[in-house]
Protein backbone atom coordinates (compact mmCIF):
# COMPACT_ATOMS: atom_id res chain seq x y z
CA UNK A 1 0.00 0.00 0.00
CA UNK A 2 2.82 2.30 1.00
CA UNK A 3 4.72 1.42 -2.59
CA UNK A 4 1.42 2.53 -4.21
CA UNK A 5 0.96 5.42 -2.61
CA UNK A 6 4.23 6.77 -3.57
CA UNK A 7 3.90 5.55 -7.05
CA UNK A 8 1.06 8.41 -6.97
CA UNK A 9 2.89 10.98 -5.47
CA UNK A 10 5.60 10.35 -7.60
CA UNK A 11 3.47 10.98 -10.92
CA UNK A 12 1.86 13.52 -9.81
CA UNK A 13 5.10 15.67 -8.67
CA UNK A 14 6.31 14.52 -12.24
CA UNK A 15 3.02 16.25 -13.65
CA UNK A 16 3.67 19.05 -11.93
CA UNK A 17 4.92 22.01 -14.03
CA UNK A 18 6.85 23.26 -10.82
CA UNK A 19 9.06 20.28 -11.27
CA UNK A 20 7.77 19.34 -7.93
CA UNK A 21 7.97 22.17 -5.61
CA UNK A 22 6.02 21.89 -2.53
CA UNK A 23 5.17 25.74 -2.68
CA UNK A 24 3.36 24.64 -5.91
CA UNK A 25 0.63 22.69 -3.68
CA UNK A 26 -2.62 23.80 -3.29
CA UNK A 27 -5.15 22.73 -1.18
CA UNK A 28 -9.09 23.48 -1.91
CA UNK A 29 -12.51 22.32 -0.20
CA UNK A 30 -16.13 21.41 -1.97
CA UNK A 31 -19.06 21.19 -0.16
CA UNK A 32 -21.23 19.14 -2.29
CA UNK A 33 -24.96 17.98 -3.00
CA UNK A 34 -25.47 14.92 -5.10
CA UNK A 35 -28.05 12.20 -5.84
CA UNK A 36 -26.85 8.74 -5.23
CA UNK A 37 -28.30 5.82 -7.48
CA UNK A 38 -27.97 1.98 -6.72
CA UNK A 39 -27.88 1.27 -10.73
CA UNK A 40 -28.32 -3.05 -9.71
CA UNK A 41 -31.76 -1.85 -8.20
CA UNK A 42 -32.76 -0.13 -11.28
CA UNK A 43 -31.99 -2.72 -13.36
CA UNK A 44 -33.92 -4.82 -11.36
CA UNK A 45 -36.69 -2.56 -11.68
CA UNK A 46 -36.60 -2.32 -15.18
CA UNK A 47 -36.78 -6.47 -15.89
CA UNK A 48 -39.58 -6.76 -13.90
CA UNK A 49 -38.30 -6.79 -10.63
CA UNK A 50 -39.91 -6.11 -7.18
CA UNK A 51 -40.11 -2.10 -7.34
CA UNK A 52 -39.40 -2.01 -3.47
CA UNK A 53 -35.94 -2.54 -4.35
CA UNK A 54 -35.64 0.95 -6.17
CA UNK A 55 -33.50 3.08 -3.66
CA UNK A 56 -31.65 6.44 -4.47
CA UNK A 57 -31.34 9.87 -2.91
CA UNK A 58 -29.93 13.27 -1.71
CA UNK A 59 -26.11 12.98 -0.48
CA UNK A 60 -24.32 15.83 1.24
CA UNK A 61 -20.27 15.90 1.81
CA UNK A 62 -17.47 17.40 0.82
CA UNK A 63 -14.59 16.78 -1.06
CA UNK A 64 -10.92 17.85 -0.02
CA UNK A 65 -8.17 18.54 -3.06
CA UNK A 66 -4.72 18.46 -3.14
CA UNK A 67 -3.57 20.00 -6.48
CA UNK A 68 0.07 19.34 -8.29
CA UNK A 69 0.01 22.27 -10.62
CA UNK A 70 -3.01 22.87 -13.18
CA UNK A 71 -3.68 19.52 -14.37
CA UNK A 72 -2.82 16.76 -11.42
CA UNK A 73 -4.23 16.54 -7.89
CA UNK A 74 -5.28 14.50 -5.29
CA UNK A 75 -8.82 14.40 -3.99
CA UNK A 76 -10.64 13.06 -0.96
CA UNK A 77 -14.60 12.66 -0.89
CA UNK A 78 -17.14 11.59 1.65
CA UNK A 79 -20.86 12.06 1.17
CA UNK A 80 -24.25 10.89 3.38
CA UNK A 81 -27.24 9.74 2.40
CA UNK A 82 -29.92 10.67 5.20
CA UNK A 83 -32.90 9.35 3.33
CA UNK A 84 -33.82 6.84 0.15
CA UNK A 85 -36.77 7.29 -2.17
CA UNK A 86 -38.59 3.93 -2.97
CA UNK A 87 -41.49 2.83 -4.78
CA UNK A 88 -44.10 0.53 -3.53
CA UNK A 89 -46.43 -2.11 -4.87
CA UNK A 90 -48.68 0.51 -5.82
CA UNK A 91 -46.09 2.61 -7.73
CA UNK A 92 -45.85 5.51 -5.27
CA UNK A 93 -43.31 7.03 -3.95
CA UNK A 94 -42.26 6.23 -0.22
CA UNK A 95 -39.05 7.59 1.66
CA UNK A 96 -37.43 6.05 4.20
CA UNK A 97 -34.29 6.84 7.05
CA UNK A 98 -31.25 5.78 5.42
CA UNK A 99 -27.58 5.15 7.17
CA UNK A 100 -25.16 5.02 3.26
CA UNK A 101 -21.86 6.52 3.25
CA UNK A 102 -19.72 6.64 0.23
CA UNK A 103 -16.29 7.83 0.35
CA UNK A 104 -13.23 7.84 -2.47
CA UNK A 105 -9.85 8.98 -2.54
CA UNK A 106 -9.11 9.99 -6.37
CA UNK A 107 -6.19 10.83 -8.62
CA UNK A 108 -7.64 13.59 -10.77
CA UNK A 109 -6.25 15.04 -14.48
CA UNK A 110 -7.27 17.81 -16.10
CA UNK A 111 -7.90 17.72 -19.79
CA UNK A 112 -8.23 21.38 -20.00
CA UNK A 113 -5.94 23.53 -16.54
CA UNK A 114 -8.22 23.74 -13.75
CA UNK A 115 -7.50 27.72 -13.56
CA UNK A 116 -9.25 28.28 -17.45
CA UNK A 117 -13.00 29.57 -17.03
CA UNK A 118 -14.29 26.17 -18.31
CA UNK A 119 -12.04 22.92 -17.24
CA UNK A 120 -12.84 19.38 -17.85
CA UNK A 121 -11.27 16.43 -15.98
CA UNK A 122 -11.59 12.55 -15.33
CA UNK A 123 -10.56 10.85 -12.50
CA UNK A 124 -10.27 7.29 -10.31
CA UNK A 125 -9.04 5.71 -7.27
CA UNK A 126 -10.73 3.94 -4.79
CA UNK A 127 -14.04 4.23 -3.02
CA UNK A 128 -15.94 2.58 -0.08
CA UNK A 129 -19.88 2.27 0.50
CA UNK A 130 -20.83 1.79 4.07
CA UNK A 131 -24.95 1.10 4.34
CA UNK A 132 -27.63 0.41 7.01
CA UNK A 133 -31.48 1.20 8.24
CA UNK A 134 -34.62 0.23 7.06
CA UNK A 135 -33.87 1.58 3.72
CA UNK A 136 -31.33 -1.14 3.14
CA UNK A 137 -31.63 -5.11 3.68
CA UNK A 138 -30.17 -6.45 6.69
CA UNK A 139 -28.73 -9.33 5.16
CA UNK A 140 -26.14 -7.38 3.39
CA UNK A 141 -22.24 -6.70 4.49
CA UNK A 142 -21.97 -3.14 5.92
CA UNK A 143 -19.55 -1.90 3.77
CA UNK A 144 -18.55 -2.80 0.48
CA UNK A 145 -14.62 -1.19 -1.30
CA UNK A 146 -13.87 -1.23 -4.71
CA UNK A 147 -12.92 1.09 -7.62
CA UNK A 148 -14.30 4.53 -8.60
CA UNK A 149 -14.06 6.13 -11.40
CA UNK A 150 -15.41 9.69 -12.69
CA UNK A 151 -15.01 12.58 -14.65
CA UNK A 152 -16.81 16.34 -14.66
CA UNK A 153 -16.61 19.49 -15.55
CA UNK A 154 -15.86 22.94 -13.45
CA UNK A 155 -16.93 26.66 -13.79
CA UNK A 156 -14.39 29.34 -12.63
CA UNK A 157 -16.46 32.53 -10.29
CA UNK A 158 -14.11 34.37 -9.64
CA UNK A 159 -11.78 32.66 -6.67
CA UNK A 160 -14.16 29.64 -6.39
CA UNK A 161 -15.55 27.11 -9.03
CA UNK A 162 -19.03 25.30 -9.49
CA UNK A 163 -18.11 22.05 -9.94
CA UNK A 164 -20.38 19.03 -11.60
CA UNK A 165 -19.42 15.50 -11.87
CA UNK A 166 -20.45 12.06 -11.41
CA UNK A 167 -18.47 8.83 -10.51
CA UNK A 168 -19.19 5.27 -10.68
CA UNK A 169 -18.57 2.85 -7.59
CA UNK A 170 -17.89 -0.67 -9.00
CA UNK A 171 -17.60 -3.04 -6.02
CA UNK A 172 -19.11 -6.42 -5.26
CA UNK A 173 -21.77 -6.99 -3.11
CA UNK A 174 -22.28 -9.64 -0.75
CA UNK A 175 -25.59 -10.41 0.33
CA UNK A 176 -26.81 -13.55 3.06
CA UNK A 177 -30.10 -14.13 3.15
CA UNK A 178 -32.43 -17.18 1.70
CA UNK A 179 -30.37 -19.75 -0.40
CA UNK A 180 -32.03 -18.54 -2.70
CA UNK A 181 -30.56 -14.94 -2.27
CA UNK A 182 -27.46 -15.48 -1.02
CA UNK A 183 -24.31 -14.88 -3.29
CA UNK A 184 -22.19 -12.40 -4.64
CA UNK A 185 -22.84 -9.91 -7.64
CA UNK A 186 -21.49 -6.91 -9.34
CA UNK A 187 -22.70 -3.58 -7.94
CA UNK A 188 -22.40 -0.48 -10.08
CA UNK A 189 -23.63 2.54 -8.12
CA UNK A 190 -23.63 6.44 -9.73
CA UNK A 191 -22.73 9.23 -7.80
CA UNK A 192 -24.01 12.25 -9.36
CA UNK A 193 -22.76 15.89 -7.42
CA UNK A 194 -22.48 19.18 -7.69
CA UNK A 195 -20.05 20.92 -5.73
CA UNK A 196 -18.27 24.88 -4.87
CA UNK A 197 -14.91 24.61 -4.41
CA UNK A 198 -13.08 27.46 -3.00
CA UNK A 199 -8.69 27.73 -1.98
CA UNK A 200 -7.89 26.60 1.59
CA UNK A 201 -4.64 27.12 1.01
CA UNK A 202 -2.04 29.49 -1.47
CA UNK A 203 1.26 29.00 -2.82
Amino acid sequence: MGRSLGLVAAILVGLSPTGGSLAAQKFTLAPQLGFYIPTEDLYTVANGGDPAKLEAGLSFGAALGLWFGQRAGLTVTGSYVPTTFKLDDAGEVQSQDAKLFAGSAQVVLYLIPRTAPLAVFLRGGMGVVSRGGVAFTDSAEKSDMGGVFGGGASLRLGGIALTASADLYSYTATFAGTSQTSGEFAQRDVHLKLGLGFPVGGR
